[in-house]
């Protein structure tokens, strides 16, 4: 399972890289849509929807929301409303998060909630990517996005085997640690810190890009168990197939779709 793992990121890595630096924002869109409309599929099932009319639906509306916010875009006011509107989402889940399972047949393990939650966040996730890749310095950002929640996770990878004593979550996600949250979010600080010195930050403006790094390595901790929740009630270990050793399109892209808004709008505030 390791050595599949390995060699589908190896596979993966440097095609994602390659799409995010040289495809103009039109491609970045198409493939970033067409993952998303596949994730919208997986989101459905983790909700107890299995039929397949049902999904199909879902994954056609999310499609179209994502085509609404493609031609959005042009209207800052309605993409800020988009993503705030799934940063409120996501703060919500940070309440839920301890509480699991408590609450959760009546709350999110409603299909209908379930899917209508999948839409908000993968739509704006859409939106956040797409329009951080338009900007100017956009591939170069987006990549940073990256860089930070792939920092989080390492981190809390490593720190977690090492020092993991005390649970983050354990009616959600057993295997994380406090300890190794805090390892996530220091090496997303010391993250945040070279890519603040890279752009050519200074003073106020590279601790506020500090913060925002961790914020965002933070939330991208919040998006993972979040999805974890959705799986535990769904009964599943993986969201779903088409990544060999790595699961499905949720698998890979939980962290993101939770910091994706939070980065997008938190760059609003900073002059770059």
């Amino acid at each position: 399972m390791l050595k599949t793992r390995i060699l589908t990121a190896l596979v993966a890595l440097p095609l994602v890289i390659a799409a995010i630096l040289w495809l103009p924002t039109t491609g970045v869109a198409l493939i970033v849509g067409a993952l998303l409309t596949l994730g919208a599929w997986e989101w459905s099932r983790l909700g107890g929807i299995h039929e397949t009319g049902p999904r199909v639906v879902g994954a056609g509306v999310a499609a179209l929301l994502m085509l609404g916010g493609w031609y959005g875009l042009v209207h800052p006011g309605l993409v800020l409303t988009w993503l705030g509107a799934a940063l409120v989402w996501w703060a919500a889940a940070v309440r839920w998060i301890p509480a699991f399972p408590r609450g959760w047949d009546a709350s999110l393990g409603r299909p209908a909630l379930t899917l209508a939650s999948g839409l908000l966040v993968l739509s704006a996730c859409f939106v956040a990517l797409v329009d951080l890749h338009a900007h100017r310095g956009g591939p170069t950002l987006l990549l940073l996005l990256l860089v930070l929640i792939w920092a989080a996770d390492t981190g809390a990878y490593f720190a977690g085997r090492a020092l993991g004593r005390h649970k983050l979550a354990p009616n959600v996600s057993p295997g994380k640690t406090m300890e190794g949250a805090i390892g996530g979010l220091a090496l997303t600080a010391l993250a945040g810190a070279l890519a603040a010195w890279w752009l050519d930050l200074a003073g106020g403006a590279a601790l506020a890009f500090i913060l925002l790094a961790v914020l965002t390595g933070a939330i991208s901790i919040v998006g993972d168990l979040t999805q974890s929740m959705f799986k535990r009630h769904a009964g599943v270990k993986d969201s779903g197939n088409l990544f060999p050793g790595h699961g499905g399109v949720l698998d890979r892209i939980d962290s993101l779709l939770a910091a994706a808004p939070l980065f997008v709008l938190g760059l609003q505030w900073l002059p770059l």
